[in-house]
């Protein structure tokens, strides 16, 4: 993955050496709906996404990066958890399931700069399934920081993704500045990658039969018995998703 991003960024210095490009920075919102075997095991889920991209002047593509985290299930319980002092008190338990997403984009409009202009989009990338456990403590309202941390599972792969969408530019809505400065941006794409290891503590329909169970171990303080506790379980397919995209570009 060191390779893309490298890869990725002496692509960058070599195209602002060659010509003059177009810069723009974008961030928006992300709606996932998992498919094949996934929206068996996992939920829609929910993201945050942000870009940079570069469009050599006069040119109809453009190229960059984006990142992306979406979030696909969450789960909140309450423990009695058991301190390395030997002390013990109630805690929140808090499994989050994530993936985490880096991709090479291209673009290609079809048209010339206007208002509206509709593209075409293709992405190679890497995804990253991530599962971990926070304990919180309960009379932490802010919960600024957990009191423990640990990594359930992670597993990655390689994707690619191929979509459409628009751009529409809303500058004059909002501010007096010349046209395309602030870009409103509408996407779908779907996403084919390799087969990869994930978590979720509760899959659609209950689909708990293909899965292996992951526990966790507490104390019950009043009687000194450890036991564990279902946190999730662990599934295996081939990544196959669509994403909703809406977000904003600002441009330089």
């Amino acid at each position: 993955m060191k390779t893309v991003i490298s890869f990725s960024l002496l692509l960058f210095v070599l195209s602002a050496r060659a010509q003059k490009l177009n810069t723009e920075f974008g961030m928006g919102y992300t709606f996932m709906v998992p498919g094949g075997s996934m929206k068996h095991h996992i939920r829609n889920g929910h993201g945050l996404t942000g870009d940079y991209y570069v469009t050599p002047a006069g040119k109809r593509f453009a190229y960059g990066l984006e990142l992306n985290y979406t979030q696909y299930g969450k789960e909140k319980t309450n423990q009695l958890y058991s301190f390395s002092d030997g002390t013990s008190a109630p805690m929140d338990i808090y499994v989050y399931n994530g993936i985490t997403s880096l991709a090479l984009g291209v673009r290609y409009f079809l048209k010339e700069e206007s208002t509206f202009r509709p593209f075409v989009t293709a992405k190679p990338g890497y995804s990253w399934f991530r599962t971990t456990l926070n304990i919180f403590d309960p009379d932490d309202t802010d919960h600024c920081a957990p009191v423990e941390t640990d990594l359930l599972m992670k597993d990655g792969t390689f994707f690619l993704a191929g979509g459409t969408g628009f751009q529409y530019d809303i500058t004059r809505i909002f501010t007096r500045e010349e046209s395309n400065r602030l870009v409103l941006t509408m996407s779908v794409n779907v996403v084919l990658g390799g087969t990869v290891r994930y978590m979720n503590a509760d899959a659609p329909g209950h689909h708990h039969v293909t899965g292996d169970e992951v526990t966790t171990q507490f104390i019950n303080t009043q009687t000194q018995v450890i036991h564990r506790h279902h946190v999730g379980y662990v599934y295996q397919s081939g990544v196959q998703m669509t994403d909703f995209r809406i977000g904003l570009i600002f441009r330089r």
